[in-house]
């Protein structure tokens, strides 16, 4: 793997790393081995451990003295815990959205709709799962306050892990996702909070229970 110099060098090495969680490269409750990590990417022991500190921050990882870094798991109930809190910020987010937008504010949302499309035609799990987190990442932009901004930027990681755990439970999932995007996206052209609120907090229920369904994926023991 090749490192950006203009990036922070620890920085990439927790977003690779991270990627290998959220994908279920690397197993929940596998201790990560920092000298091998090291070796791989061909940088510092240093640097691996100020990147597993990171994933520390982000949830995905937990260090423990003398036995350092492994995989973090979630059990059902943490599952359930993320989303009530995640679909509380998003909610907020998405209204203030809603009640802003201006000119070509929603454009970018337009063309992942797009590309979320032909993925749900094509069965292109990962390509949706990309344009699925940038929707995201797009909505969070538009938040209106940076400490929300800031928070969901934060459980972004956790949130992809939860996603893509539910997608690749199989094309259902991928089509319901779709769904919910579109309708989101055309009630915040038509600035109905309302029918905002209503979709949100009917699709945490549900996106909730599906995640807590796969909670294998995720290292929980369903407790």
């Amino acid at each position: 793997m090749s490192f950006k110099a203009n990036d922070s060098l620890t920085e990439q090495i927790a977003r690779f790393l991270g990627n290998q969680i959220i994908t279920g490269n690397m197993l929940p409750g596998e201790r990560i081995q920092e000298l091998r990590i090291a070796a791989e990417l061909n940088v510092s022991r240093g640097s691996v451990r100020e990147a597993l500190l990171i994933l520390q921050r982000r949830h995905l990882v937990d260090i423990y003295p003398r036995r350092g870094a492994i995989v973090a798991s979630m059990t059902a109930g943490d599952v359930r815990d993320f989303f009530e809190l995640w679909f509380v910020l998003l909610e907020q987010a998405v209204s203030h959205l809603a009640h802003n937008w201006q000119n070509d504010d929603l454009a970018d949302f337009f063309e992942l709709m797009t590309a979320l499309g032909e993925c749900n035609r094509n069965d292109d799990l990962d390509g949706f799962y990309r344009h699925g987190v940038s929707f995201l990442g797009a909505l969070y932009q538009h938040a209106g306050n940076r400490y929300l901004a800031q928070t969901l930027h934060d459980l972004l990681p956790l949130s992809q892990r939860c996603l893509f755990a539910i997608l690749r439970a199989g094309k259902s999932r991928i089509e319901q996702t779709h769904d919910f995007l579109d309708g989101l996206l055309q009630a915040i052209i038509a600035r109905d909070q309302s029918r905002l609120r209503q979709m949100i907090q009917q699709f945490g229920h549900d996106y909730s229970q599906l995640a807590q369904a796969s909670a294998t994926a995720l290292g929980a023991d369903g407790s």
